[in-house]
């Protein structure tokens, strides 16, 4: 059965509130001390002009980069990790260097998320062709997990040439720490050949078992694998059906990127503590290992709104796990 070590939050460099480094300490701590198995941070470059951040006041974007090891400094437990890094605006080696010494410093409680990104201005903002992301994205996970495993390393690639260079230090995590590939069905074969799990958005129960799961097995065999499936969602633990109502169009604009025909409530943890418990078990049922939960709405809550859901989320909901 799913517990609290089952379940990890996100953390966001934004908000309707500008961002604040000691705000996000306190969360963090927070869920280290309610049992959270990891936080994990956006990586984003700007702030995209679409979805719901056009609603926010202020265009800040604190660099995840250098918030993940003072979060790592102020902890002790809980994992530290990405969701997700964006492997094409960075050199592989760079990228090689920088993880494997926050998994050093952090004791090994790195977790990589990488994905390959949606929006133009991250791209754009370094430089990169946001059409050969996913050449780029491939060829940065060969060679960062190379650097990670062998003592030198020559590697000659379309895009990214290294030449009998070695990486010091290496990871603690071995052989190297665990990537949570963010995507979709089109990724499960790079979640299958370099990552632990893929992490997909709000899938049901139905695609979780009929798709999803055949998908990764099938890819598992092919690289001697065993790749799992991680879901990413939202959380909302109410006091009643007018208390959930009361949210519905914060939870809307949350999950559906201006979709009108997605329901929050088939897609999300919300509702009663009843209703969320029973929501990750029908979820850990169909296959689903581990839930990315997030409790301010993209950002369009406070950090303090969060600390109060994450709060009677530990209370009300764990137990009944």
């Amino acid at each position: 059965m799913p517990s609290m070590a089952d379940l990890s939050i996100m953390v966001f460099p934004w908000g309707v509130e500008r961002p604040s480094m000691d705000e996000t300490i306190e969360i963090v701590k927070l869920a280290e001390d309610l049992g959270f198995y990891s936080a994990t941070l956006p990586t984003h470059m700007t702030m995209s002009p679409d979805w719901l951040f056009r609603t926010f006041p202020n265009d800040d974007v604190l660099d995840a980069l250098v918030m993940a090891p003072i979060l790592a400094a102020a902890t002790s437990t809980i994992r530290i990790g990405f969701n997700a890094i964006l492997p094409p605006l960075l050199p592989p080696y760079q990228w090689a260097k920088y993880l494997s010494t926050l998994d050093v410093v952090s004791g090994g409680r790195l977790i990589v998320g990488a994905a390959m990104g949606w929006w133009e201005e991250d791209f754009t903002s370094v430089g990169v062709d946001r059409r050969k992301r996913g050449r780029l994205f491939d060829e940065q996970l060969e060679a960062i997990t190379r650097l990670w495993t062998e003592e030198r390393v020559t590697f000659h690639g379309e895009h990214y040439q290294l030449e009998d260079i070695p990486l010091e230090p290496k990871p603690v995590q071995k052989p190297y720490p665990p990537i949570w590939i963010g995507g979709g069905v089109k990724s499960i074969e790079r979640a299958a050949r370099y990552g632990e799990c893929i992490l997909a958005f709000w899938p049901d129960e139905g695609q979780s078992r009929d798709l999803w799961i055949p998908g990764l097995a099938e890819a598992g065999r092919k690289h001697g694998t065993d790749p799992k499936l991680a879901a990413f969602t939202f959380a909302y633990v109410a006091d009643s059906q007018a208390d959930l109502d009361s949210y519905g169009d914060k939870l809307q604009t949350a999950v559906a990127f201006d979709d009108p025909t997605i329901d929050p409530k088939r897609v999300t943890i919300s509702g009663s503590p009843e209703a969320c418990a029973e929501r990750i078990r029908a979820l850990h049922d169909a296959g689903v290992w581990h839930f990315v939960v997030e409790f301010q709405f993209h950002g369009l809550e406070t950090v303090g709104f969060a600390m109060g859901q994450m709060e009677k989320f530990a209370e009300e909901v764990g137990p009944l796990l």
